[in-house]
């Protein structure tokens, strides 16, 4: 049976990481706790009675979080969902070239002005466009509407739309554009496009398939899965996949629960709020062009296509680039895909309800996930968040951004969270160790407990400090010892080497278990080839974990980067692995 502590003690009353074990901490610095050998602890000399004060106060000081200080449902719900929506393009470009003589036979059949002929006459043209998608497995996988890539699936219509496209900007060219609209709805401009088009060539065909992330990295993509749209009896889907791990992903809901009249969110890419909108896209900046837009709504009936697929009408906002994209429930959940809005009647749009995409993704045995580390990280920033527990939010969202950096979402995340705590009196952020510290000041034992110098005695078994064992001295690679340069030493506690010490000869003494490239090589599975690093820093010793897989932990605790004191005991690799104790 492992030894109660009172680190125990508090994970039951208020979990583990809350700020109650930040104010035992601070009771442990003052000598109230005292670690032992066998993980146990004991009561300071001071600290006896504290204890039951520390207890006591405990009850009283729960932070009491008002709805101004936290983030609210939907800001959360907008936060969790945005990042995990993408940009997805699919379309060609070309060069679309025409003799003369079919300009001049098409002047002759609708008898228009004809300008600008030459003998060799060459236009842009284009095919396909842009839409939205979601990622919803942090491994690259995305669901989408299958029309936004059926443009480039099949090169013979894509060709095709390439030479009709090129022919109608063809005659935009020769002929007045007042004119040409006059025959827009008459037969005679469809044959004059359609015998361009037939008497033209393409050239220099370029053919883009590519995903944008929301924080703007460009990935191309492959098509996994596909059903063409609803009016051609599809399901209107698409699995694609790129190659790119830790994203955010989102949770697939139960489109089975939803109900006409729940609320409903869109988020996608519309084109009319992008950079290459003609209107508006010349002063929206990068960062905006990067953030998906999310439009409220109502699910207003639920019906079902000519083939008997389900869909959902709402009169959610869809514009054009917003199909494929999420529609989502107050819980972020996914509970619909933007299919189409009827170009004749604004209010009436169509989602394919989620429960035909999950049937759709277990047919091809493609996975559905909104775990990972990105995801864990990202839901713990949001959850604090929520609750009014900014600097948690804040530590989680720093490891959420260094796994997606550059994210708009997370940019203004960030500055949400600054914001809250610079306007957050320090007493609310910290409320057990003010509560504490006061307590203890108005006792007077705080005040003689910060007026001593901390000791601390190293938890390591005497018979492995007593060892006879030869000291070996390290130096960094390229590096001279000398006594100025030595920053204290390493005793190995457990294994085959238990009791061998490791002199510190120098800064950038790496630690790991590839002999090529480390100095101090540790032989166990979990340590990672380079783990660590210890540095010198102003005459202080700094270790650095170097993104090792299973973690580097200081007296119990997974660190980053701490600087050493004497007696800290190091885990390379967690408490199974590799323990050592540092002697300054």
């Amino acid at each position: 049976m492992s030894p109660i502590g009172p680190s125990v003690i508090l994970s039951r009353i208020d979990g583990e990481g809350s700020q109650n074990a930040k104010g035992l901490r601070i009771l442990r610095s003052f000598g109230v706790f005292a670690p032992q050998d066998d993980g146990g602890w004991k009561h300071g000399v001071r600290g006896r009675w504290l204890i039951a004060l520390f207890f006591i106060l405990l009850t009283f000081c729960k932070r009491t979080v008002t709805k101004s200080d936290a983030m609210d449902d939907v800001q959360k719900m907008a936060y969790g969902v945005k990042p995990a929506v993408v940009r997805i393009s699919a379309y060609a470009t070309a060069d679309f070239r025409y003799p003369a003589v079919a300009i001049e036979e098409i002047q002759q059949q609708i008898q228009l002005r004809v300008r600008d002929v030459g003998e060799t006459n060459v236009v842009d043209t284009g095919a396909g466009g842009s839409g939205s998608g979601f990622l919803i497995h942090p491994d690259g996988f995305i669901l989408t509407s299958g029309h936004v890539v059926a443009p480039t699936r099949e090169r013979e219509p894509l060709e095709q739309e390439l030479r009709h496209n090129g022919a109608i900007v063809a005659l935009v060219k020769h002929f007045p554009n007042a004119e040409l609209r006059a025959l827009y709805r008459g037969e005679e401009l469809g044959r004059s496009i359609d015998a361009l088009a037939n008497a033209g060539q393409l050239e220099n065909v370029q053919v883009v398939n590519r995903v944008e992330l929301s924080n703007g990295e460009t990935l191309p993509f492959t098509i996994q899965r596909f059903s063409p749209e609803l009016g051609l009896g599809g399901a209107d889907l698409a699995v694609l996949k790129i190659e790119r791990k830790n994203l955010p992903s989102l949770a697939l809901g139960d489109s089975e629960a939803a109900r006409v009249g729940e609320s409903i969110w869109s988020v996608g890419y519309p084109a009319v709020a992008s950079s290459s909108d003609e209107v508006i896209g010349g002063w929206l900046s990068r960062e905006s062009d990067l953030e998906a837009t999310i439009n409220p709504g109502l699910i207003s009936a639920i019906k079902r296509n000519v083939a008997n697929t389900p869909v959902f009408q709402s009169n959610v906002a869809i514009y054009e680039g917003n199909s494929g994209g999420p529609a989502v429930n107050k819980d972020g959940e996914v509970i619909g895909i933007s299919t189409w809005g009827h170009k004749d009647a604004e209010s009436i749009k169509f989602l394919v309800p989620i429960n035909v995409a999950k049937q759709f993704l277990a047919d091809a045995k493609i996975p559905a996930s909104s775990g990972g580390e990105f995801n864990q990280n990202y839901r713990a920033a949001l959850d604090a968040a929520y609750d009014g527990r900014w600097i948690d939010a804040r530590k989680n969202l720093s490891r959420a951004s260094a796994l997606f950096p550059s994210s708009p979402d997370l940019i203004r995340f960030g500055r949400d969270a600054e914001r809250a705590i610079a306007g957050t009196p320090i007493w609310k952020l910290y409320p057990v160790a003010t509560w504490l510290i006061a307590a203890a000041l108005v006792a007077g034992i705080v005040a003689a407990a910060v007026a001593l110098v901390r000791t601390r005695t190293p938890r390591v078994p005497q018979d492995v400090l007593k060892s006879p064992t030869v000291e070996t001295v390290v130096a960094p690679s390229g590096g001279t010892l000398s006594p100025q340069s030595m920053l204290g030493k390493f005793t190995i506690l457990n294994g085959t080497r238990a009791g061998e010490k490791l002199g510190l000869g120098g800064s950038g003494i790496r630690i790991g278990r590839e002999s090529t490239i480390c100095e101090i090589v540790l032989e166990n599975p979990k340590v990672s080839r380079l783990h660590a690093e210890v540095v010198s820093i102003d005459g202080k010793v700094l270790l650095i974990d170097r993104n090792s897989s299973n973690g580097t932990y200081v007296n119990d605790q997974k660190i980053d980067k701490r600087f050493l004191q004497d007696g800290d005991i190091i885990y390379f690799g967690g408490r199974n692995a590799v323990a050592v104790a540092f002697h300054a």
